[in-house]
This record gives C-alpha cells, structure tokens and sequence, in this order.
C-alpha cells in the first residue's frame, strides 16, 4: 500500500516537472525576439533600446532555472561516469543513494538561502538599478520555486534508487529513457 503512494508521488513529480520544463521551455522563443529586435534596432537603425538586455536577461534566467527540474527528471545532467557506467543497476542505485547526499545539501542550501531573499524582494517590490527600471521580484521569487520542483525531483531519484538497492528491481519503467519528448 505504501508504495502505491511513492508511485502516485512519483508520477505526480514526474508531471508537474514535464509540464513546468515544457511551458517554460517556450521562454526561449520570447528571449530570441527581444534579441533580434535589439540587434536590428542598434545596428540596423542606431537605436538600442534600454530595455531588451534586462529582459532577455530575466526570460532566460526564468527559462534556465525552472527548467533544471525538467533536466534532472530525464537524465540530461552531465555525469562523470568512467567507472560507473560499467556498473550494474543496483550498484550504480548504492552509488546514487552516497552521492545524491551532496544534491540534498546543495538544493538544501539553495532553498534556505533563497526563500528569505526572495520574500525581501517582493516585500519592497524590488526594482533593478538600471535606466529602465524594471521589478525583478518576480524573478527572485523563482529561485525557490525551482528549488523545490529540482528537491521533488530529486526525491522521486531517491526513492527509486532506495527501491533498486533494496529489491533489485525497478520501481518505474519509464517508457522514454533518456528523451524528454
């Protein structure tokens, strides 16, 4: 019974990361024309804009970091893997269930940095410096949020590893390893 709800866990994390890594993943397209207007508008006309480096800045700042749930849910991380990929399944889990210690303090430490910062910014409505001006609260607020969509997944990592180690069997299949598509 128990572990019908890491399953239900599991595939609930697995969509909510799909969705948020998909959605946010189309910021690139925005991020591509506010560059391009840019570049045509400074070259082009003599006419920079005040504006199009901060937000392209700020799009594809909200596109990496809520997209590192969605890269760590399908694998797309670089690993260093000379010995370990020579590994068996369960050994390669044993090894994950060590290492993954240090993702648990680096997300950790992420989100208990983050939060307060973020709250601070949207408290007093933060703005950037700049000659434009714009609010970056919004920006800031996302920080932990992605923390907490990369911990979620982390865990899902987690508890099929444990699963693996202790069984020797998988907990999920997954029917599209190694592509998010």
């Amino acid at each position: 019974m128990r572990l019908n709800y890491l399953i239900k866990f599991i595939n609930f994390t697995d969509t909510l990361n799909d969705w948020v890594g998909k959605i946010f993943g189309l910021l690139v397209y925005p991020t591509m024309l506010v560059l391009v207007y840019e570049v045509v508008m400074r070259y082009g006309f003599n006419r920079p804009t005040i504006w199009a480096h901060e937000t392209s800045c700020m799009l594809y700042g909200a596109h990496f970091i809520l997209g590192g749930a969605y890269a760590l849910r399908w694998g797309a991380f670089v690993n260093v893997d000379a010995l370990y990929q020579y590994f068996p399944p369960r050994v390669k889990a044993v090894v994950d269930l060590f290492t993954w210690t240090l993702f648990y303090a680096f997300v950790g430490t992420m989100l208990w940095l983050s939060v307060p910062w973020a709250w601070d910014s949207l408290r007093v409505m933060e703005y950037s410096n700049s000659t434009w001006g714009p609010y970056v609260w919004q920006i800031k607020l996302l920080i932990p949020v992605s923390a907490f969509l990369v911990l979620l997944q982390g865990m899902t990592k987690t508890i099929k590893d444990l699963h693996l180690a202790l069984t020797g069997r998988e907990l999920i299949v997954d029917a599209k390893v190694g592509g998010g598509n």
